[in-house]
């Protein structure tokens, strides 16, 4: 008989999480499972999810919470079928309605998937946001261990939550790639004469902290750079406005989405991540993909798993002085920039589809000794 594995996410959109939960869902064995995706109002990947024989429900709610009664609802009407159902939950806030709500019994098992870094619930934006990620840490100390298991991004996350929370879990790196680009590149040496093409590619929200990029290079008089930031979210304006007002001979462009950001890796230089906190960033593998050097903050998440904590890439500290001294050292010392990058292409094997698949599958077979 085929298991039944019920992934739930709320927000299912064309993000990191998404993505993850998309590509999983496509190349897992249809012979093995039934699956189906469950999610609020919208789903970014329903029309492929259909042609690939996956059953997508939408839940109408405007929150999460609002939703688990429905949710409990659906659960009912496809484990009464089977008796070996999974229900997959995706980010931690969602993962403790599950924890709390969701009765887990012999023909149901519970996995929690931890995209984000728990480290985060320690860096707040504002009173209320303090009093939320205070609750989520209070609460994870007492439901995750419901979880049959709990899946983590990064080994980093899967250290924090055993010494921070104590509880224990497995480290499976997100699917980020379909297939490693094999491709040289000529690499000119950076001088005063030559412009230092840098890119970003995100989300224009807060936690990425890309005033930081602007603030930096506005300072760096020495080499002309051109800026590119790829995304669009909430920030935009607050981004446009700002440009406006600040002098600087280097050229900043907001892009907007780009649905190939691919073109745009290929013809820059170096690759800047600037967030507080990041679970795994897929933009990163990208631009490693696509042979682009990296500085990147301390995320407390997988960037540590792709740098190889460092030694695949540049970590700086998360303040404006230190990256600035870290975009100057790969000006006066790119050569040894482009080491660390082949270094973290040759990394760039563990974050492929195929072995992300392989090693979900081997888990599953854990679970019911299959």
């Amino acid at each position: 008989m085929k298991i039944n594995l019920i992934f739930f996410l709320a927000r299912f959109g064309k993000g990191g999480a998404g993505n993850s939960v998309f590509r999983l869902c496509k190349n897992l064995n249809k012979k093995k499972y039934n699956i189906f995706v469950i999610c609020l109002n919208k789903c970014a990947y329903e029309k492929e999810l259909a042609k690939n024989k996956i059953k997508v429900i939408k839940i109408t709610a405007s929150r999460v919470l609002f939703s688990i009664f429905e949710l409990r609802r659906h659960l009912s009407q496809i484990i009464e079928k089977s008796d070996k159902n999974i229900l997959i939950s995706n980010i931690n806030y969602t993962n403790l309605l599950c924890a709390i709500f969701i009765r887990k019994n012999h023909n149901l098992k519970l996995i929690g998937i931890e995209r984000t870094p728990l480290k985060e619930l320690e860096i707040y934006f504002s009173l209320i946001d303090r009093f939320k990620k205070t609750l989520i840490r209070i609460l994870i100390k007492f439901f995750y261990k419901k979880f049959d298991l709990i899946i983590c991004n990064s080994q980093y996350m899967s250290k924090y939550l055993k010494i921070k929370y104590k509880i224990p879990s497995i480290t499976i790196f997100p699917p980020s790639l379909k297939k490693i680009i094999h491709n040289k590149r000529k690499y000119v040496r950076i001088n005063q004469y030559l412009k230092l093409k840098i890119i970003t590619v995100c989300r224009l929200s807060q936690e990425k902290n890309l005033f930081e990029i602007i603030k930096a290079i506005k300072d760096l008089k020495s080499t002309q750079i051109i800026l590119r930031i790829i995304g669009d979210g909430q920030l935009k304006k607050s981004l446009k406005n700002y440009l406006k007002k600040i002098n600087t001979s280097n050229k900043i462009e907001l892009l907007g989405y780009k649905a190939n950001p691919y073109k745009y890796l290929v013809k820059s230089d170096l690759y800047i991540n600037s967030s507080y906190f990041e679970g795994f960033p897929n933009s990163v593998v990208e631009a490693i993909n696509a042979n682009l050097p990296i500085i990147s903050s301390q995320s407390h998440g997988g960037i540590n798993d792709i740098l190889l904590n460092g030694k695949a890439g540049t970590i700086y500290k998360n303040n404006v002085n230190d990256l600035k001294n870290k975009i100057l050292s790969f000006i006066n010392n790119n050569q040894k920039h482009q080491k660390k990058m082949k270094l973290a292409k040759f990394n760039l094997k563990n974050f492929t589809i195929d072995k992300h698949v392989e090693k979900f599958e081997n888990e599953i077979r854990k679970i019911y000794k299959s």
